[in-house]
């Protein structure tokens, strides 16, 4: 029987996952192992962690290879099953598929080699990493007829965030209840002690967004796969096939939603930028003119994405600094809607 492989999972790591996923972590070292041994795989290196566990791993015909292994059964992280979709309808632009055992949330990918990402391209030159960017968003959507057929799921339900954080610790009910309450750690915790933090502005911007998918949303426009999260750490560069994407979310939309992410990463550059509304300018501008997207439609779907993917990061925090990626791209769109 093969050696039982140890995982190291840096409390880092351990600490950026969300509450609702700890029993998954605790089944992880099984799960792998299960499919180490399964899949006949030797590891060969750790990798970067960001929420879904990845080792890199050689075949025994010698193929380089990735084992990604992400949670099943916990609401609203649909994971492998969605991953392996969006892959095989992306084609030969997204990384291969080797192996996989979606339904228990396993699968093998090709290991794009060297696997360096976009992130680098960004600290040489943004204008260059946002043009490559652009060119690579292009080329995985594609037009779908009846895309509800391939099982992709609508960018547009995405709009079920607004009421979500409505429920949630720092929504509009919980603001009103806490409000009549004494102060206790329990409403500072949630995020009710909000002088010098994001969360008001958030409040309202809820609002605004979801006015404006709602007129976007009635405009009939032709439907595009997406990817859903296509920004520069998920282009890889492999040496034979160049740039590879990975991790999509398997959806379908409007393309330009497909933009939103590109805009608030990476994350420390658009979190620490001197001028971020002319940074997210000049990005919108090269976008539209290399994908040929409608400049106004644009801005407001990139508006959209990252309120909604901001509110999601609120969800699993009490609160998110003023230098957050995420909460300075909405600030910087909210001056062009």
């Amino acid at each position: 029987m093969p050696e039982r492989y140890k995982l190291n999972l840096p409390d880092s790591y351990r600490d950026r996952l969300p509450r609702s996923w700890r029993p998954w972590l605790d089944q992880l070292p099984e799960l792998v192992n299960e499919y180490l041994e399964r899949w006949e795989l030797e590891v060969v290196a750790e990798l970067p962690l960001s929420y879904n566990y990845v080792l890199a791993v050689e075949r025994s015909d010698g193929r380089q290879c990735v084992l990604k292994v992400q949670p099943t059964g916990i609401p609203d992280v649909e994971g492998a099953e969605r991953e392996l979709l969006g892959l095989r309808l992306a084609g030969s632009g997204a990384i291969e598929v080797v192996d996989d055992d979606a339904t228990a949330g396993v699968l093998l990918l090709e290991r794009a080699i060297p696997g360096t990402t976009l992130d680098d391209m960004v600290t040489r030159g943004d204008d260059l990493a946002t043009e490559t960017l652009a060119i690579v968003i292009a080329q995985y959507g594609r037009p779908l007829n009846e895309p509800e057929s391939f099982g992709l799921r609508n960018f547009n339900e995405f709009a079920e965030a607004f009421e979500k954080f409505d429920r949630g610790p720092h929504g509009e009910i919980a603001r009103h209840k806490l409000g009549a309450a004494p102060e206790t750690r329990l409403s500072i915790v949630l995020g009710m002690d909000e002088l010098g933090t994001p969360v008001p502005a958030m409040r309202r911007a809820r609002y605004t967004a979801e006015e404006v998918m709602d007129e976007l949303v009635a405009d009939k426009v032709p439907p595009y796969l997406l990817h859903g999260d296509l920004h520069h750490g998920n282009v890889l560069l492999d040496e034979e096939q160049g740039l590879r994407v990975i991790d999509p979310w398997g959806l379908y939309g409007e393309q330009a939603a497909d933009v939103g992410a590109a805009l608030h990463n990476p994350l420390d550059f658009v979190g620490q930028a001197d001028d971020a509304v002319a940074l997210i300018k000049r990005r919108l501008s090269i976008y539209a003119e290399v994908i040929g997207l409608d400049h106004e439609r644009l801005v407001a779907w990139s508006y959209v994405y990252n309120v909604i993917r901001t509110l999601w990061s609120l969800e699993d925090r009490d609160d998110l600094p003023e230098n957050d990626s995420g909460v300075v791209t909405v600030a910087a769109l909210r001056t062009m809607i």
